[in-house]
């Protein structure tokens, strides 16, 4: 089965949360798009049971900067069950999103609806 999700979040000047998922131990195909006019700061985070770490360093696709209507696709994998985004960008701006997770179903399973945390 495959989840599409496709969303908008406002960027705050303080780095903040910008959207959470439980990832399943699955690989995510994500696609960020700033439509603001500030450069947006952002770094994907894994949550290992006490505390958020970040997933990459900087200057990888999981932790970087997206210029003014700048986007970037990336593959996301992670083994632990909760990612989030946090971001931020001086003077704000907006992100458009989309997820792809692939999800294996039983027959006659129930679809997925916790996807968000």
């Amino acid at each position: 089965m495959i989840i599409h999700v496709n969303d908008t979040e406002t960027v705050p000047e303080v780095e903040g949360t910008l959207f959470g998922m439980v990832q399943q131990s699955v690989n995510s195909l994500v696609t960020l798009k700033n439509t603001g006019s500030n450069t947006m700061n952002y770094r994907f985070q894994e949550y290992n049971g006490a505390t958020w770490v970040d997933i990459g360093v900087s200057g990888s696709d999981t932790y970087n900067t997206i210029a003014s209507l700048a986007v970037v696709t990336l593959e996301l994998t992670s083994a632990l069950q909760q990612v989030r985004l946090v971001g931020n960008a001086s003077g704000g701006a907006f992100l458009e999103f989309s997820i792809t997770w692939h999800v294996t179903r039983p027959s006659g399973g129930n679809i997925p609806t916790a996807i968000a945390c």
